[in-house]
């Protein structure tokens, strides 16, 4: 408790609300249950926050977005070899979902599967995220195409794209089937498509 407390009330706010989103979806939350999780008064939380929506526009800016940032972003920006850093990121990530129960998938899509076709304001910012991510991988992919490390005739945005469906549709399996395996089995096919794409001799 004394660690929890040491964080500031506002992000102490957003981290349990994506820790009880994540669990529930956005609209089976209830303010009670991120009060509740972050130690927190309803006055506090509206001190910060005019409303629920506001709250979960947050949440995407400021817990999400920053998650992807860590895991994507950060890694492929120094990588000298970015197909490893995107197996090796992916492969970690999962060890941790095989541990779930349930298995939960990806909180981004998630998010963007819920409320996206609901509201404009989580669809733009899910959105402007999810571009992010796929950017990451495109620049690393053309930086990496630079120096003959992936194939010369792959376009990196295609690539950028096709990998972000593929890592998603892979959460999104598991969190379906509630099968370890199927995590397993997705990051065998993503790293035998960024091995296929690897240019000879790298």
């Amino acid at each position: 408790m004394a660690a929890q407390g040491a964080r500031p009330m506002r992000r102490r706010l957003l981290e349990a609300g994506q820790e009880e989103v994540y669990l529930h979806g956005f609209q089976g939350t209830s303010l009670g249950a991120i009060l509740h999780r972050a130690g927190a008064t309803k006055g506090a939380f509206f001190h910060y926050f005019a409303t629920k929506k506001a709250f979960g526009y947050a949440i995407v800016d400021e817990v999400v977005a920053q998650m992807i940032t860590a895991q994507w972003v950060t890694p492929l920006r120094g990588s000298h070899d970015p197909l490893e850093t995107i197996s090796a990121e992916f492969e970690r990530g999962i060890e941790a979902l095989k541990v779930q129960r349930p298995i939960l998938g990806c909180p981004l899509n998630n998010l963007a599967q819920e409320m996206n076709p609901l509201d404009a304001g989580f669809r733009d910012r899910t959105t402007r995220v999810f571009r992010t991510w796929q950017e990451a991988y495109r620049g690393a992919l053309a930086r990496a195409q630079q120096h003959r490390i992936v194939l010369a005739a792959l376009d990196p945005g295609d690539a950028a794209h096709m990998l972000v469906a593929q890592i998603e549709g892979t959460l999104s399996l598991a969190r379906n089937t509630q099968d370890p395996a199927t995590l397993t089995a997705g990051a065998r096919a993503l790293r035998s498509y960024l091995t296929a794409i690897r240019a000879p001799g790298h």
